[in-house]
């Protein structure tokens, strides 16, 4: 029973956190209009890897990791600066690409090469708000459900590990075969799911720079 409450609770935390729009399944969705899913996959596949990484750390260093960003106000002034940052680039920055008859870029003009194994393995790993997540999470189920931490049953920890893998999969599998049917349906996607992401990010990136002045 313990090994389906771990697989489950891995698979569910993994959906819930893969759902949210981010540059990993932007990445995604983008190769799969302008490619095919099965290089999508590379990324998928990676990506989920890399992500595991991030879990395992959250495992381990779940609660240094909160206190040390309570504790540093710059840390947090940081990440609200980076949100900004992103958000303004994804609204407003224009990418060189040639375009097809629905104005939407098929080919984009690279400046240096990355497999898409690579691309995946990167957005998976470094990705703070992912880490940040998972820290929540983590926390969350040691208090309210489960506990994992390093000295949990190795079995137990394994299971936990491959529910997360499964449940980052299926997400961004099906944000792939979803951006299909966009492609067909909505003309210039890429860049309208680039703004949508563009704008949330700056949202966010406002509400903590309120939450860090007023609160």
């Amino acid at each position: 029973m313990n090994l389906i409450t771990y697989f489950f609770l891995g698979l569910i935390a993994a959906i819930t956190g893969a759902l949210p729009l981010g540059t990993t399944n932007v990445a995604v969705i983008n190769t799969t209009i302008k490619e095919n899913i099965q290089n999508a996959l590379k990324i998928v596949y990676t990506a989920a890897l890399a992500e595991l990484i991030l879990v395992i750390i959250a495992i381990n260093f779940n609660m240094q990791i909160g206190n040390f960003v309570d504790m540093n106000i710059w840390l947090q002034y940081t990440i609200a600066i980076l949100l900004l940052g992103v958000g303004i680039i994804l609204l407003i920055g224009r990418k060189e690409c040639v375009k097809d008859e629905n104005e939407d870029c098929i080919i984009i003009k690279k400046r240096y090469n990355i497999s898409k194994q690579m691309l995946g393995f990167i957005l998976g790993l470094v990705n703070p708000t992912v880490l940040i997540y998972w820290i929540l999470v983590i926390s969350f189920l040691n208090k309210k459900m489960i506990y994992l931490n390093m000295s949990t049953e190795y079995i137990l920890l394994v299971v936990f590990i491959i529910g997360v893998f499964i449940g980052k999969v299926i997400t961004l599998y099906g944000y792939g075969k979803f951006s299909n049917v966009l492609k067909v349906k909505i003309k210039n996607i890429t860049t309208r799911i680039n703004r949508v992401i563009g704008v949330l990010l700056v949202c966010v990136s406002v509400f903590q720079f309120t939450k860090l002045l007023y609160y």
